[in-house]
């Protein structure tokens, strides 16, 4: 449900993996005794259910810090009990955010990536190293010794059509729901031929396990 437009953590989980947050909050949280005892309880609870939610997701201790890191950003949410707007779509009566949003925006998912570092790393050590070569990029005499960085500029240009895509689209079910329906025949079917190519061209096309075949 549109994760990456959320303004902050809570908001994030709200919208982001609803099946597995519902589960843990039904099976886990409500059972530890949720938000109804003191502040230290929620807290507690809080990070319970984080850190088994990322050892759900692999015997590895990158997942268990994945879960740590989720927990400790969601900390304000929790601890001034702000109330969460999951159903209200970002800049519901605008064409684009207020500064405040944009912020907001860009703050939970700098957030959330970071987070993914640690989720997508093969091991501590290898998180650790991937962080410091994007903070020491102009110190780095290999900069580009990770294949991303070296397509980073075609995934950028990539990024920018879909990311106004999503945007424009973000009050509907899912962003394309109603795009282009009042086009020109031969402009949206070109839309399609141009989409498909992207994804012939970008495709992965070597055998890969079902991610979930691990948790």
């Amino acid at each position: 449900n549109y994760p990456y437009f959320s303004r902050n953590f809570a908001e994030f989980w709200k919208r982001w993996h609803i099946s597995l947050s519902s589960w843990f909050r039904d099976y886990l949280y409500i059972p530890l005794g949720g938000s109804r005892g003191s502040l230290w309880l929620t807290i507690r609870n809080t990070f319970i259910i984080f850190l088994v939610s990322g050892f759900w997701h692999g015997a590895n201790w990158t997942f268990i810090v994945w879960g740590g890191l989720n927990a400790l950003f969601i900390m304000p949410s929790v601890i001034w009990k702000k109330k969460n707007k999951e159903t209200q779509v970002v800049a519901e009566n605008s064409l684009l955010p207020s500064l405040k949003e944009v912020g907001q925006l860009l703050l939970t998912f700098s957030l959330a990536t970071f987070a993914w570092i640690f989720f997508r790393a093969e091991s501590l050590a290898h998180a650790g190293e991937y962080i410091s070569r994007m903070f020491l990029f102009g110190n780095d005499p290999n900069p580009f010794h990770y294949p991303e960085l070296r397509s980073s500029r075609i995934c950028a240009m990539l990024l920018v059509p879909f990311l106004c895509v999503e945007w424009l689209g973000r009050r509907n079910n899912y962003a394309i729901e109603t795009l282009g329906l009042e086009w020109p025949r031969a402009v949206r079917w070109s839309i399609y031929g141009l989409l498909i190519y992207c994804i012939g061209m970008y495709m992965n096309t070597g055998g890969a396990e079902f991610i979930y075949f691990q948790f």
